[in-house]
């Protein structure tokens, strides 16, 4: 295993500065947080609680992208770093598309397909995500339930 050194740390986290993914991620995330608030004041459920919550989100998943893309830099693993990015980097975006929509702004027709697709998709994988973890639970309740009884 490789021995990490601070500042072979720092200088992989000042060469991220010149990355193009955390770049676009950087500002995907600027674009989410603005159409968020223009989402909330048009549909006149802006919360100072619920936004402050989600400049913190922001913040955190921004500094967590840099430690994981930093770290995965120094241990040789940057293509982990890249698909870690990528992977938030398209949660943001479709939150800024959803975030336009409900803001009524003009979106491209071809477009929607795809995006209520993959939004069906997800949809269904939550689901049964969700069937898979109360039919755990079920079964963790009636062991239980058994246990007592004896």
């Amino acid at each position: 295993m490789q021995d990490l050194v601070f500042h072979e740390l720092i200088e992989h986290l000042k060469n991220l500065s010149y990355s193009p993914y955390i770049h676009f991620f950087f500002w995907l995330m600027v674009l989410d947080i603005v159409t968020g608030y223009i989402k909330a004041f048009k549909t006149k459920r802006f919360d100072s609680k619920v936004g402050t919550m989600g400049l913190i989100r922001h913040f955190v998943v921004f500094l967590v992208i840099l430690l994981v893309a930093m770290y995965s830099r120094s241990l040789g693993f940057r293509n982990f770093g890249i698909a870690w990015t990528m992977f938030f980097s398209f949660n943001y975006l479709f939150s800024v598309i959803e975030n336009w929509e409900m803001i009524g702004l003009a979106f491209p027709e071809f477009l929607k397909p795809y995006i209520n697709q993959i939004k069906k998709d997800n949809a269904k994988k939550l689901g049964q995500l969700l069937v898979n973890i109360d039919q755990k639970d079920k079964v963790e309740v009636e062991e239980k339930d058994n246990a007592t009884n004896q």
